[in-house]
């Protein structure tokens, strides 16, 4: 996968030898890529399949409909609701590796660093490709929960930050675990170890509320659960941060005090992201 030339952070202008323009800003050249980025999605098979994958997780949650947790909701309404985080879960964590190992390995990305080109630009372009066509797969999720179960947003603002936090940090992640990788098909192939585990711990298809408390606790520091947890509460208006048995109505500014926990750990893993990409691999030929 190629994402075309690098873009100089200082080109000659025309008609006067020696002289430069002034450099690209990090914004122009993060949106130029980011539109090229799309287009990964509509040109590479493996790309639009990964697209397309949480489409099918909403198959499972479907089949549960028609009767109700112990916080009120329908089961099936209740999982289909989890998809919104399995999105950009599914994108971030399998996309990103799979792409930036390719890169890694044609020699573009050590290109794109000496064209003087930004790491910002570089995986801010990406996590916008991304994020953008998360956003049109949660649209879909959320038609899905309007016309098959009749349940609209609570809270539609705090469940748009929750997702576009979710989003960025799942891409970031994604990223960092390209280091993992030696190449492309390795890639695929370590992207599924902590898809698979983010899967089964987030409580977005198995149930975590019969593991001890000490367990669920633990879990909840971990940046999948919570996220689950705050799109669950937006969207039902109900406190779910305990889990289904303790959930409560809550509305407004007691539902945004009662997610800013889980706010708080999904920015802190964030950071962290932030920070581990600094030991990112430009060059396949460096060690580790």
């Amino acid at each position: 996968m190629t994402l075309g030339a690098p873009t100089s952070t200082g080109e000659r202008a025309p008609g006067r030898p020696g002289a430069t323009r002034r450099p690209v800003p990090v914004r122009r050249q993060l949106l130029r890529m980011a539109r090229v980025e799309l287009l990964l999605f509509y040109r590479y098979r493996m790309a639009a399949y990964i697209a397309v994958v949480p489409l099918f997780l909403l198959f499972p949650a479907l089949t549960l409909g028609g009767q109700d947790n112990q916080a009120g909701i329908d089961t099936g309404a209740f999982y289909t609701a989890a998809v919104f985080v399995l999105t950009p879960m599914t994108l971030g964590i399998m996309h990103m590796p799979n792409v930036y190992a390719a890169r890694r390995e044609s020699m573009l990305l050590k290109r794109y660093r000496v064209a003087g080109v930004p790491p910002t630009a570089l995986f801010g372009a990406t996590t916008l490709a991304v994020s953008a066509v998360a956003a049109v797969l949660c649209a879909v999720v959320a038609a899905v929960l309007i016309g098959r179960f009749g349940e609209t947003p609570a809270d539609p603002l705090l469940l748009v930050l929750g997702l576009a936090l979710c989003s960025v940090q799942m891409c970031l992640f994604g990223a960092v675990f390209t280091n993992l990788a030696r190449n492309a098909e390795s890639a695929q192939m370590i992207s599924m170890v902590p898809f698979l585990g983010m899967l089964l711990l987030s409580g977005a298809m198995f149930p975590v509320d019969f593991l001890p408390d000490g367990v669920r606790t633990g879990l909840s520091l971990l940046p999948f659960l919570p996220a689950v947890d705050l799109a669950r509460s937006a969207y039902f208006g109900q406190d779910l941060f305990s889990g289904p048995a303790q959930a409560e109505a809550v509305a407004g500014l007691g539902l945004w005090a009662a997610s800013l926990p889980a706010l708080a750990v999904m920015a802190a893993w964030t950071g962290i992201a932030v920070y581990l990409l600094r030991f990112f691999r430009w060059d396949p030929r460096q060690g580790g």
